[in-house]
């Protein structure tokens, strides 16, 4: 395997970074620190109990203050490494269930019980806390060295959509784990599996829906070939038949704007599910619990240009996004589950030219990670997350 040799390009403390498969530098396989991740659903947190979550292979532990607020932290008491989730929430303050100590939301030591409230002691005991908002029905958590790599406000790494509520509405999925590491999950979210991986979960008629569940084509699946079209969103794969004649498989995209892939781990895929359905655009999270899970965090959404579009938006949800949806990831999450853990995944592959979105994505996490072991943070890109319908 190849190694990262020179400081800026990324070592650690003078040694070189191995390669432990292709494009993945050691340590990357455990995540991306040092950027915003949607960690939690809000109904997930409630106000009288920490609740634990582990991601990038760390245990965390999550609460609400006296306001309201989420707080987020290593979920470890820095007395006798006690998990924190299994303490109270008591006045906005996570107490640890063992002896007691209480911490505030920044990490503080506000309590020893066996000392004054004034102890001296409190000032040399902490958890590492992390920077904690909540926006859109997520608990946004930046999991990574603050002091190092000061966080970006939330807004600048998040959609557009979460902060305009009177323009946009969005339905929220529940949040899924899979069996496989997060870098073999973006792999499988490239832009041409669709078509063949999905083709009967979406595939619909070509022919304008009328509402309901849309019905499946008359081409039967041994007689379907892709075509792969350029798009503003990269290559995309197209069903046809033998004969070249476009057949509608639900996964329709026009002119797009904003990217298909921005840092840390959000795919974007603008969808017309039907004809005649009101477009959406489907944005998915995926991120490491540890080396061999990943987080699934998805939500779809329309931008409205009418009032009424609230109510079609629902519609579209209900009747096709929805059901659709829960197919498709469960296609997704096996077939990652299929390709084995990320080394023989990486180590058995043979790339075509349909796959060089694939690379360049893989090269992107890779440089991220890269460079902050030798300088700065990577931000994602101004723009990446705008709405692209």
């Amino acid at each position: 395997m190849a190694s990262y040799p020179s400081a800026m390009d990324g070592t650690r403390r003078g040694a070189p970074v191995r390669e432990i498969a292709h494009e993945v530098p050691e340590g990357l396989e455990k995540g991306l620190r040092n950027y915003w991740y949607p960690v939690l659903q809000s109904e997930e947190l409630p106000h009288d109990r920490p609740v634990g979550v582990r991601c990038l292979s760390e245990d965390l532990v999550a609460w609400r203050d006296g306001a309201g607020r989420p707080c987020v932290a290593t979920d470890r008491c820095p007395h006798r490494a006690a998990a924190l989730s299994r303490g109270r929430v008591l006045e906005g303050n996570l107490q640890c269930i063992f002896h007691g100590l209480r911490f505030a939301g920044d990490g503080r030591c506000v309590l020893i019980p066996w000392e004054p409230e004034d102890s001296p002691l409190l000032s040399e005991v902490a958890v590492r806390a992390y920077p904690a908002e909540e926006r859109g029905g997520y608990v946004w958590a930046y999991i990574g060295d603050p002091s190092a790599f000061p966080p970006p406000p939330l807004r600048d790494e998040t959609p557009e959509e979460l902060w305009d509520e009177e323009h946009f509405v969005w339905f929220r999925l529940p949040t899924e784990i899979w069996d496989a590491n997060w870098l073999t999950a973006i792999d499988g979210s490239d832009a041409i599996h669709a078509v063949t991986l999905h083709a009967e979960a979406q595939a619909v008629a070509d022919e304008a829906w009328k509402g309901g569940d849309a019905a499946r084509p008359a081409v039967p699946l041994e007689n379907r070939r892709i075509k792969i079209l350029e798009t503003p969103h990269g290559a995309r794969a197209i069903s046809v038949d033998r004969d070249g004649k476009h057949i509608s498989h639900g996964h329709a995209t026009g002119e797009v704007k904003g990217a298909r892939f921005a840092l840390p781990c959000v795919t974007t895929n603008p969808i017309t599910p039907a004809k005649g359905a009101l477009p959406y655009t489907s944005r998915l999270w995926q991120f490491p619990v540890d080396e061999t899970r990943t987080r699934i965090v998805r939500y779809v959404c329309w931008k409205l240009s009418a009032p009424e579009d609230r109510g079609r938006a629902e519609q579209v949800f209900n009747d096709l996004a929805w059901p659709r949806l829960k197919k498709i990831s469960a296609e997704d999450a096996m077939i990652c589950a299929a390709q084995g853990d990320l080394v023989a995944a990486r180590s058995a592959e043979f790339l075509f030219d349909v796959d060089m979105d694939v690379v360049r994505i893989r090269r992107q996490l890779r440089d991220a990670f890269l460079a902050q072991l030798g300088g700065p943070r990577v931000a994602t890109a101004e723009g990446a997350l705008v709405h692209p319908l």
